[in-house]
């Protein structure tokens, strides 16, 4: 697709009625299904446990089965935040989950009152992501933890039929005044921070890492040599695909 057409596109979306129609055909994460909720969950109870705990979930879309599966298990109370209300009216009526819409910058919650902040492939979508991580911060108790997995990848790419594997980092061939034109009013936008530069955005918040986990894309590393715009970065950001932090609030 053209970079006109991007930028067309992108304009559009800029229209809240046509967002709000596309909106119904958008999937999110794990986009309610059960089998990849109950392995979400999985992951964010490895790395610290949650009974009589306060959860935040930030961006999980369509799926709030993960928060549910929480409360069942024993936290106190499981709230999700997200700029888009994803909610059926089902989920309106009947989740434990509370819900909380805000936009994309300060978080409408009060200082210190959570325990574990949690997010899967939400944070690589963040507009503000220095603004959400500070945020994530204040909103922690003391000793607090978060867990974030976070997909590098260009999504607009994903689920393209034939597969095109040199295109993972795709968006990172753009100037960021051309990416935003094209790209931030979608909901395929993604920051482009690279795993060196997250690392950089918690820390400078305040948090302390206690663990850290990197998937390494084989497609790219084996395209590396035929993808210049990937040279300014050290190898290690420009072959990383996915990473996943968890961190704590001293």
């Amino acid at each position: 697709m053209s970079v006109s057409v991007e930028v067309l596109q992108n304009i559009l979306m800029g229209f809240r009625p046509l967002a709000k129609l596309a909106q119904r055909y958008h999937t999110t994460g794990g986009n309610a299904d059960s089998d990849h909720a109950r392995r979400i969950f999985e992951l964010y109870r490895r790395f610290a446990p949650l009974a009589d705990k306060d959860v935040l979930e930030i961006g999980p879309g369509h799926t709030l089965e993960v928060l549910e599966r929480a409360k069942a298990e024993g936290a106190r109370s499981c709230t999700a935040i997200d700029v888009v209300d994803y909610r059926s009216p089902v989920q309106m009526s009947s989740t434990c989950v509370i819900y909380v819409h805000y936009d994309g910058k300060a978080f409408p919650i009060e200082d210190a009152c959570v325990d574990l902040i949690w997010s899967h492939t939400a944070f690589e979508h963040l507009r503000y992501p220095t603004m959400t991580v500070q945020e994530c911060f204040r909103v922690l108790r003391p000793g607090g933890v978060l867990v974030s997995l976070i997909d590098l990848g260009d999504h607009s790419y994903y689920g393209m039929v034939p597969p095109h594997p040199d295109k993972l980092f795709h968006c990172l061939r753009y100037p960021e005044w051309l990416w935003n034109l094209m790209r931030w009013n979608r909901s395929s936008y993604v920051n482009r921070l690279r795993q060196s530069e997250w690392h950089t955005v918690f820390t400078q918040a305040g948090f302390i890492f206690r663990a850290e986990e990197k998937v390494v894309s084989e497609d790219i590393v084996r395209w590396l040599p035929q993808l210049p715009y990937l040279t300014r970065y050290s190898y290690e950001d420009a072959v990383t695909s996915v990473l996943t932090v968890c961190c704590h609030k001293p």
